[in-house]
């Protein structure tokens, strides 16, 4: 289970939304190679936890992997390791 807001774990509403999250988590590790896959795990998980409570279900997935993305891209360079050569 990837750690949300303040490192607290991230309950999912569903197995849907877990399944979800996990391919949102997948692009954007693969979309950033060079990002912490934990780091990611954890943008994806504050994301979602940002947008849990929203009434329509069907748009979470889109919206989750934006927020990640921006909060992906506003992430200071030292919390990526650098890549190998």
């Amino acid at each position: 289970m990837p750690l949300g807001v303040d490192g607290e774990s991230t309950a999912w509403a569903s197995q849907e939304d877990e399944e979800a999250m996990g391919l949102v988590a997948a692009r954007l590790k693969s979309a950033h190679p060079g990002a912490d896959p934990a780091t990611v795990d954890a943008l994806v998980g504050r994301a979602y936890d940002e947008l849990r409570d929203a009434r329509v279900r069907a748009f979470i997935p889109v919206l989750v992997e934006r927020r990640a993305r921006a909060l992906l891209a506003a992430s200071p360079p030292d919390t990526r390791p650098a890549p190998s050569a």
